[in-house]
């Protein structure tokens, strides 16, 4: 991939908060999602040196995945640790944002995807027709994404009629796409959020190879 990819400081967060993409630094600080003009939040974090070491171990794992659905409550952690035995800073981790996107969404259940990429799963720009869904890359590179009020939305094709996201029909690469960084929290507001139709997270997969993995989870309210 040859695009052009910018690494987010503190000033360009600042530059941002009058945009659709909030950087902060406080997980309280992530209900600027609710903001009519957000459509993407992303925290920026300091990973504890035993969650990077089982993120390491998961992803060295050839074929790694897990894919399941929790409650949103307190049954998340039994559920959740069942899921990830021998992983428990990881399993508790999870268990943290599951909670936080049940409370932010007010659903009964969470679809958890949690494995290691190998190829990009959606490499061009596109929207997604979901109300809300938080990702965390654990292990190579973060999510890319672009302010939607920078980017012609008349580049994104349309939505397959049997699909959920929009591809872009030839773009790869574009002067402004930002990225989040590994284990940096991303909430993406979709078409389906109320109100936000048009204004959905315009956002890609970055490259991935068998050599150069990433872990990625992936939450989305059911």
């Amino acid at each position: 991939m040859n695009a052009s990819v910018s690494y987010a400081t503190q000033n360009e967060a600042g530059q941002a908060e009058a945009s659709s993409v909030r950087f902060v630094d406080e997980v309280a600080e992530l209900a600027a999602i609710f903001e009519p003009q957000v459509s993407i939040a992303v925290l920026q974090r300091a990973r504890p040196e035993a969650l990077i070491a089982e993120c390491e171990r998961a992803v060295a794992q050839p074929g790694f995945a897990r894919r399941f659905s929790v409650a949103a409550s307190r049954d998340a952690e039994r559920e959740i640790s069942a899921e990830f035995g021998g992983f428990p800073e990881l399993a508790a981790d999870i268990v943290s944002w599951v909670e936080l996107l049940g409370e932010v969404t007010g659903v009964e259940r969470v679809g958890v995807r949690l494995a290691r990429m190998e190829a990009a799963m959606c490499p061009r720009l596109h929207v997604d027709r979901v109300t809300l869904r938080l990702v965390c890359t654990y292990f190579g590179r973060g999510t890319e994404f672009v302010a939607g009020e920078r980017f012609d939305r008349g580049q994104l094709g349309h939505a397959a009629q049997h699909g959920s996201r929009s591809p872009s029909s030839s773009l790869h690469a574009h002067d402004d796409v930002l990225a989040a960084q590994a284990g940096d929290i991303v909430l993406l507001k979709g078409e389906g959020w109320p109100g936000n139709a048009g204004r959905g997270a315009i956002h890609r997969s970055p490259s991935a190879s068998p050599s150069a993995p990433r872990l990625v989870m992936t939450l989305d309210p059911l």
